[in-house]
C-alpha cells in the first residue's frame, strides 16, 4: 500500500494539508479553526476503541434519538464505560452544475478552508476474481455507485488487485477520474476448479486408476490470486487506521474468493494444499479491518446467476461420480465464493450484496450506513498489543436492530519512524502528507500548472496562497511547506521542503494576505 499512500500524499498536499511547526495558538479574539465535525476528541490517551454503530427499527429506518445511556458495550462479555458518544449525520451535497452543462466543472484550485465533512470510500476492484467475459458487468456495477451515489462532499479511491500500477486512483471527488480508473478493469479470473478438473479427468482418463484424485492444475495459482486479493484488502485497512472519528468503508467488487477452504487436510495425491493459507489471510483481513474500524461491503457484480458461463465451458461432466466432479461441485464453488463475501462483510460491520440484480437499493443502503450512525468510544481494560477481543453492542430500547463490528485487535506498538538526517520535515508535515484525508489546519489554496520540460520530464509550477493574518509567529517559530511530485507509477520524481522564515515574518507583521509561487518540481510526463 505504500505506493498508493504516496500517491494520496500528493493529493493531500494539493488539498492544502500543511501545518506549521511550533506555531503558537491564536489570540482569544481569533478562535482556532474548528475540529473535524462530529468526531470524538481524546486529549490524554490515544489507545481508545472506536465503534461505529448503526441502529434501525424493524422497517430499516435509522433511529436518531438514542442517548449514551441507551447503549451497552461489552468487551469479552464485560460491560465497558462509554467515554465518548456522538451521532454523526453527514449531509448529501449535490454538485453545482452550470447552466446548460451536464456535468459540474472541476475547480483548478484546491482549498482546505472547509473541514472535510463527507463520506470516505475505497473501492477495491478484484480483477483476480472477475471473469474476463463479465468485465463489462463489473464496470457497470462500479460506475453505477459512482455516478448515482457519490455525493459532491465525498471522497473515493479506486484500487485494483491486479493490472498496471497506474490503473488505480487516489482519493478524489472527481467522477471523471474515478470512472476512468474503473474503465481500466480487466478480469483475470481462472477457469473454475470444476472445469479444470473435468479437463484433467478426460486428459488422464486412460492412465488413471480407480480412486485416483483428479487435481486442479491451476490450484497453486488460485492460492496466489486469493492471497494477493486478501493482502490488498488488509493493506487498505491498515492504511485507513489513521482516520478517526468517522466510518470508513471498503466497497469490495468481486465474484468472491474461488478457493475451497473446507478441505484443510488434503487427501493423498491431492495438490489442494492452500486452504490454511487462504484461511489465515482471511483472518488477517478481518483483524486489520476491525483494528482500523473499517467496514467491508462485498458486492458480487454477477447478480442472480445460474452459472451459465461456467457450464458452457465444461460441456459434459465425467460419468464417474466418485471423482466428485459435477453440477454439485460447480454450485459448491459459487456458494464458497459468495460465503467469502458474506464473512468479510458480516465480521466487519458491513453487508454482502449477492444474488441480486437491483444494485440501486443496496447502494442506497450503503450510503445511508455511511451518512448517519453513532460513534461510541471507550478505553479498553486490556491494552496489551496483539490481543483479539470480542465486542457486543446492545441497546436497551426493545425492537431495534444493532449493527457494529464484532471484534477488535489491539494494535502492536508502532515502530519508531526512521528518518534520514537530510529530512528536515517536522513530524506535523510528515503526518499531513501521510494522511489519507485532507487536514484543515492552516487555511491554504493551491493550484498546480504543468509545463513542458526536458524530455521525458515535465515542469510543474505550484501556487500556494494563504492569509498572513492567520499566522501568529513567535520568535523562533518556523513555517514549513513540503511538496513532491509523483508519476503515474507511484515513483517520486522530485520534491523539497522549504522553510519560509523571512517571508513569513514580514507577512505576520503586516497581517495581510500574501501569495507564494512555489518552486518547480520535476515529474515524468
Amino acid at each position: 500500500m505504500k505506493r498508493r499512500a504516496r500517491a494520496a500524499a500528493l493529493f493531500t498536499f494539493l488539498t492544502c494539508t500543511a501545518l506549521s511547526a511550533g506555531q503558537n495558538p491564536p489570540a482569544a479574539t481569533n478562535p482556532p479553526p474548528p475540529p473535524p465535525p462530529q468526531g470524538p476528541t481524546f486529549r490524554v490517551r490515544v489507545d481508545y476503541v472506536e465503534v461505529d454503530v448503526i441502529v434501525t427499527d424493524r422497517q430499516g429506518n435509522l433511529v436518531r434519538d438514542l442517548k449514551k445511556e441507551d447503549f451497552q458495550v461489552l468487551e469479552d462479555g464485560k460491560p465497558q464505560t462509554v467515554t465518548t458518544f456522538t451521532l454523526v449525520d453527514i449531509p448529501i451535497d449535490r454538485p453545482d452544475r452550470p447552466l446548460y452543462q451536464a456535468d459540474p466543472i472541476e475547480p483548478d484550485v484546491k482549498s482546505n478552508e472547509q473541514p472535510f465533512d463527507g463520506r470516505v470510500y475505497v473501492m477495491v476492484i478484484d480483477d483476480y476474481h472477475t471473469n474476463f467475459g463479465r468485465t463489462p458487468r463489473v464496470k457497470l456495477a462500479a460506475k453505477q455507485f459512482i455516478e448515482q451515489r457519490l455525493a459532491a462532499n465525498d471522497l473515493m479511491a479506486i484500487v485494483h488487485t491486479a493490472g498496471p500500477s497506474d490503473a488505480s486512483q487516489e482519493f478524489t471527488s472527481n467522477k471523471k477520474l474515478l470512472l476512468a480508473a474503473v474503465d481500466r478493469t480487466q478480469g483475470r479470473k481462472l477457469k473454475s476448479a470444476t472445469a479444470n478438473r473435468t479437463e484433467e479427468y478426460y486428459r488422464t482418463r486412460d492412465q488413471r486408476q480407480a480412486g485416483d484424485v483428479v487435481n486442479d492444475p491451476e490450484d497453486a495459482e488460485r492460492v496466489f490470486n486469493a492471497r494477493s486479493t486478501l493482502d490488498t484488502l488488509r493493506q487498505v485497512s491498515d492504511w485507513f487506521a489513521s482516520v478517526r472519528g468517522r466510518r470508513k468503508t471498503i466497497l469490495f467488487v468481486s465474484e468472491g474468493i474461488d478457493y475451497d477452504i473446507n478441505e484443510v487436510i488434503a487427501p493423498t495425491g491431492s495438490n489442494h494444499l492452500g486452504a490454511s493459507t487462504v484461511l489465515d489471510a482471511t483472518r488477517d483481513v478481518i483483524a486489520s479491518a476491525t483494528r482500523a474500524n473499517v467496514s467491508i461491503y462485498g458486492i458480487d457484480p454477477r447478480g442472480l446467476t445460474d452459472l451459465g458461463d461456467e457450464s458452457i465451458e465444461i460441456g459434459s461432466f465425467p460419468d464417474d461420480t466418485s471423482t466428485g466432479i459435477g453440477t454439485s461441485s460447480l454450485y459448491n464453488e459459487l456458494r464458497l465464493a459468495q460465503d467469502s463475501l458474506r464473512v468479510l462483510s458480516d465480521e466487519t460491520g458491513g453487508f454482502a450484496v449477492v444474488n441480486r440484480n437491483d444494485f440501486s437499493t443496496a447502494y442506497q443502503r450503503i450510503v445511508q450506513d455511511n451518512s448517519a450512525y453513532y460513534v461510541l468510544a471507550y478505553y479498553p481494560p486490556d491494552a496489551r498489543p496483539g490481543r483479539l477481543h470480542k465486542i457486543d453492542v446492545r441497546v436497551t430500547r426493545p425492537g431495534l436492530v444493532v449493527r457494529a463490528r464484532k471484534a477488535y485487535l489491539t494494535p502492536k506498538k508502532p515502530e519508531p519512524v526512521k528518518t534520514s538526517a537530510k529530512d528536515t520535515r517536522s513530524a506535523e508535515i510528515r503526518e499531513a502528507l501521510d494522511s489519507p484525508l485532507p487536514i484543515s489546519g492552516l487555511g491554504m489554496s493551491v493550484f498546480a500548472a504543468p509545463f513542458k520540460g526536458t524530455p521525458p520530464n515535465a515542469s510543474v509550477l505550484l501556487g500556494v496562497e494563504l492569509r498572513g493574518r492567520d499566522l501568529r509567529m513567535a520568535q523562533n517559530d518556523q513555517l514549513q511547506i513540503s511538496y513532491f511530485a509523483i508519476d503515474a507509477q507511484g515513483k517520486v520524481r522530485g520534491g523539497n521542503t522549504d522553510a519560509l522564515e523571512d517571508l513569513i515574518k514580514s507577512a505576520s507583521e503586516a497581517r495581510a494576505g500574501w501569495q507564494l509561487g512555489g518552486p518547480r518540481g520535476s515529474n515524468k510526463s
